[in-house]
């Protein structure tokens, strides 16, 4: 699901048992920074399927019971 407020732009994973999501903060959102929330979490794997969104955690291939809703796929390692 998609969420779009005048300072932030979420993305929350539609999969029924996973409290992922992903946040990007605006001083004041634009339309083109809401594009670009969507296009890196593209990248960074969310997929965007019939108008729902999944985490990396959560691919729509894969049946639900092989889906990581612990987060384990989240890279906690600082980007250089």
């Amino acid at each position: 699901m998609r969420s779009t407020r005048p300072t932030t732009t979420q993305t929350t994973c539609d999969c029924e048992d996973c409290e992922s999501f992903t946040l990007t903060g605006h001083l004041r959102r634009t339309p083109v920074q809401a594009d670009r929330h969507h296009m890196q979490a593209a990248a960074d794997g969310w997929a965007d399927v019939e108008a729902r969104d999944y985490c990396p955690g959560c691919p729509p291939g894969l049946p639900v019971e092989e889906h990581d809703h612990e987060g384990l796929w989240v890279d906690d390692e600082p980007q250089s």
